[in-house]
């Protein structure tokens, strides 16, 4: 298999760059390329009966990645991210420019979020007003090219295959110990979808080992309810998961609490601590079971679940998880009442 370029260009200048060539190409006299071009723009603009006749392509205006003026008639601002998310009110300050902007007052405005690499679905890039560009609609425009045999767009469409295959490969292989990172990334994106995951979301956690990729879903807050006062807390389920088991730590759930209030914190949690243990015994090996040092802290982990191997074990208990802690978020006698808020 020859080199790719893109395993070693991976900044988000490089990715800036193909998206630029492949828009540029409009205004070249090669026609399969001027349809490559417009095939692009008409997906950018969600406009596929566009008739485009001219580009003009500016990088880094006003700290945009890409923006695209099309026949003078439509803008399209392009953030383009490969591996990192959007930070610092990005979309915003960036739709805010050109939406105020003179020049472009009579443009048709189009606003671009396009993620190479994955990242936990949250609807921020729609509340800013942009359109989710997903790798898989980039690739299933610029596969029909495949035949041109031009190295530099094979190139591309070999290196976001190889993402959307690595990404994908929790759908045939059962053992998360073959898992690759991106192959963690695709599965919590799944999970995110299910109707029984409650506002899932994950990220990458750092730690002295080398981190771990986090899922945590079904996060409430509750009310712990102790003379008369009121204490917030929430419980949740934690996957624990990273490449391979690199740092020798296999895949776990665990159980956390999170509470304010220092002078509740043991209180609390030894009493979800006794419940959810009872609970988890019902479903799960005491050898499976670990008991964590209960330190005090904002974030306390109270119990995990260790050796799990497979996706069916790790769906079992993820279904089970679950319904351990809607059995213990409810209402109990005075001095251990817990109530939903």
């Amino acid at each position: 298999m020859k080199p790719n370029i893109f395993n070693y260009a991976k900044s988000e200048l490089t990715n800036d760059a193909i998206i630029c060539w492949m828009l540029d190409w409009t205004n070249s006299e090669h026609e399969i390329y001027k349809n490559l071009s417009q095939d692009m723009i008409r997906l950018f603009t969600k406009n596929k009966d566009l008739d485009v006749e001219s580009v003009k392509i500016k990088k880094q205006y006003k700290n945009i990645d890409v923006l695209v003026e099309v026949n003078d008639s439509e803008v399209i601002v392009i953030e383009d991210k490969v591996k990192t998310s959007s930070h610092s009110n990005q979309l915003e300050r960036y739709k805010d420019t050109i939406d105020n902007e003179e020049f472009y007052k009579n443009y048709n405005k189009h606003y671009i979020y396009y993620k190479v690499g994955n990242e936990s679905q949250n609807n921020d890039v729609e509340k800013a007003g942009y359109t989710r560009i997903k790798r898989d609609e980039i690739l299933n425009i610029i596969k029909k090219y495949r035949d041109l045999n031009n190295d530099l767009l094979n190139d591309y469409i070999d290196y976001l295959e190889s993402i959307e295959k690595t990404s994908n490969m929790y759908k045939e292989e059962d053992d998360i110990n073959k898992w690759d990172w991106e192959t963690w990334e695709g599965y919590y994106n799944h999970l995110q979808l299910k109707d029984d995951i409650k506002d899932g979301y994950w990220n990458y956690v750092s730690n002295p080992k080398g981190g771990f990729l986090a899922f945590i879903w079904n996060c409430e807050d509750y009310n712990y309810v102790k003379d008369n006062k009121k204490v917030k807390y929430y419980i949740y389920p934690q996957i624990e998961s990273n490449s391979g088991n690199s740092d020798g730590e296999k895949t776990k759930i665990s159980f956390k609490v999170e509470c304010k209030d220092t002078a509740y914190r043991k209180e609390l949690r030894e009493n979800i601590y006794e419940r959810l243990e009872k609970l988890l015994k019902e479903y799960v090996s005491t050898d499976d079971l670990k008991r964590t040092k209960l330190k005090d802290g904002l974030h306390m982990t109270l119990i995990e679940i260790n050796n799990i191997n497979t996706r069916t074990e790790l769906e079992e208990i993820i279904k089970f998880s679950t319904k351990c802690l809607e059995e213990i978020k409810c209402q109990l006698t005075e001095g251990e009442v817990y109530t939903n808020v």
